[in-house]
């Protein structure tokens, strides 16, 4: 007995050992990524307010490192970058328009509708990246539950010039190859921003992603969804590298909805903030209030003074862990001192732009794009135009004009589209003199599609994608983005950059109605037809596959009420014939009498 459960003993010791060394050794490793959170609250000219969230994750690496086991960075995104080869990837899901001239730059700037470009390490050819850049936009839509499925050759484009890559590049390592695609028509709804908000961390209910709620967010002006993940290398062999996921959302919201000016987290979001991520590193919150005459309810953590390529701006600092730590509900109140009858002009930012179509008729149309540039100095411009397949433009008559002067593009790169294969692709790099406004057009034919290749709603008309224009602006003002090598928007702080500051701007995506055939027909023709069909079909399908029969005439079966009631009648009839025996019996002795 005893040597039996030695045996047992030495069996459960064999099989627990590595459970037990696995939870001796679990604790001890280390995970090298770091979660951080924050948000930005600026008030916007006309009554605004521009709401900035940024949630980054920042993952150390080696190459023996594997990708599939993950701590804080979701493994959903990181296989993405184990399968398909990729080093920089950015998506994003946006409604409305961002007014520049109104409300000067983002942080992150996106076109309305879904967009997402991709870079993919070199090694791989053209075909190959194709088939990966299709695999990836599956995968994409799946993850986000979008219509990026749509995304093929008719609707990708390859820009050469307005599109660089944010990773670091080193002598010996190969170009990355690029494809971008946009779809201006996608809606985006909860079904977006449920999947999104699953992707980090602390998923829904903790930290500063416990404000994001459905009808405060869909409710806004403006609202955009982005999501963007490179692959930073130490060196070219990239042989220790960090894996960076950033998160964003982007709002805008009317204050005259909350009743005035003054505003608050719980007016913005439905509701104030418990506390932090527990395990984001840090949480904080921004106020801009430069220019601003604000009373704030809470006393702010820090008063930062950031002077960035010239303009100046005060933010305060609001460390959401130390209002954790006093246990208290976090939530900041601006009340505006100002006089409400006194209306502040707030200037131009150095450059905007317009996009429209014009021209009579259905037969030939005009694409026009208006830049205007208030800075005092010359800006040099790429202008990246996406024209679908069908909408088949002239590179003869493209003009640039700056009133009745003609202005001359430095360089043109253009590729043809095809019908159904590939859409045109033009890049035009130019400079705007200062204080100028240009216009530049080129002209279109309004073509006929096959009737299946209409939308749902073929009156509502096709979707351009919004142009993209990059420049270099020598100063900073109504300028937000973040630095290139940064990561976290406390890294934009005080970051003056000699060389310029890169900015992007995205122009409306234009609604184009095409010449549209009479759909009745279709319609009664599919109707006869169907009709005649079934028809003809039913009759001569009967026919041809059941046999007939002659079957006998058999009686009914009785059924059970029937042979009861039979039960009871033959009882009566056995009476029956008694009762008239005795009744003819009696008459005849009546008759004897």
């Amino acid at each position: 007995m005893v040597h039996l459960r030695r045996k047992i003993g030495v069996k459960m010791l064999h099989f627990l050992g590595p459970l037990l060394l696995l939870a001796m050794v679990r604790p001890s490793q280390q995970f090298n990524d770091v979660f951080d959170e924050e948000l930005l609250i600026k008030p916007l000219p006309d009554g605004f307010v521009y709401s900035y969230f940024q949630f980054t994750t920042r993952w150390e690496l080696t190459q023996n490192d594997s990708l599939l086991h993950t701590h804080l960075v979701s493994r959903s995104l990181v296989e993405l970058f184990h399968h398909y080869g990729v080093s920089e990837l950015h998506l994003a899901f946006t409604s409305g328009i961002w007014r520049y001239e109104n409300w000067g730059f983002p942080v992150v700037d996106a076109g309305p509708g879904a967009e997402v470009w991709a870079w993919f390490e070199p090694p791989a050819n053209d075909d190959e990246v194709d088939h990966k850049w299709k695999q990836l936009c599956g995968t994409l839509s799946g993850l986000f539950c979008a219509s990026l499925s749509f995304v093929d050759k008719t609707n990708t484009f390859r820009p050469e010039y307005s599109l660089r890559p944010t990773t670091h590049r080193f002598e010996g390592m190969g170009e990355p190859k690029v494809r971008y695609a946009a779809l201006p028509r996608e809606i985006v709804c909860t079904e977006n921003l449920t999947p999104w908000k699953k992707l980090l961390p602390c998923k829904l209910r903790e930290g500063l992603v416990s404000l994001l709620t459905p009808d405060h967010v869909y409710s806004g002006n403006y609202h955009s969804l982005a999501v963007h993940m490179r692959k930073l290398c130490a060196d070219a062999e990239c042989e220790q590298f960090q894996l960076e996921v950033r998160q964003s959302v982007s709002l805008v919201q009317d204050q005259r909805l909350f009743g005035g000016k003054d505003w608050s987290i719980r007016k913005l979001f439905g509701q104030g903030m418990e506390g932090a991520c527990v395990l984001a590193s840090s949480s904080k919150v921004y106020v801009d209030v430069t220019d601003k005459d604000y009373d704030m309810t809470q006393k702010p953590t820090n008063v930062i003074r950031s002077i960035r390529g010239g303009a100046n701006s005060v933010l305060y600092e609001y460390d959401v862990k130390e209002f954790e730590r006093k246990q208290r509900m976090f939530n900041v109140a601006a009340v505006d001192k100002k006089d409400p009858n006194v209306v502040a002009l707030t200037p131009l930012p150095p450059i905007y732009s317009k996009r429209f179509i014009s021209g009579v008729g259905q037969e030939r149309g005009r694409i026009v794009t208006r830049i205007t540039n208030t800075h005092w100095a010359d800006l040099n411009l790429i202008i990246f135009e996406n024209i679908p397949w069908f909408v088949p433009i002239y590179l003869h008559t493209l003009r640039i004009n700056r009133g009745e002067q003609r202005i001359e593009p430095r360089t043109v790169k253009y590729i043809p589209g095809r019908q159904r294969e590939r859409p045109s692709h033009l890049e035009i790099a130019l400079t705007i003199p200062t204080r100028s406004t240009i216009e530049l057009s080129i002209d279109f034919d309004y073509i006929f599609l096959k009737w299946q290749e209409y939308p749902p709603d073929a009156s509502h008309g096709h979707y351009l994608q919004p142009s993209i224009i990059s420049v270099l602006l020598p100063v900073a003002r109504n300028y937000t983005s973040l630095p290139r090598e940064a990561s976290l928007f406390r890294d934009s702080f005080n970051a003056t950059q000699p060389n310029g500051y890169f900015l992007q701007l995205r122009t409306e995506a234009l609604l184009l109605t095409l010449p549209i055939p009479d759909f009745s027909m279709p319609y009664n023709v599919i109707c006869l037809a169907c009709t005649v069909v079934a028809l003809a079909f039913g009759p001569i399908h009967n026919i041809s596959t059941k046999r007939i029969v002659a079957k006998s005439k058999e009686p009914a079966k009785p059924k059970l009420m029937d042979k009861i009631k039979g039960w009871f009648g033959r009882g009566r009839k056995k009476d029956e014939p008694e009762k008239e025996k005795t009744e003819t019996t009696a008459d005849k002795v009546e008759d004897t009498k």
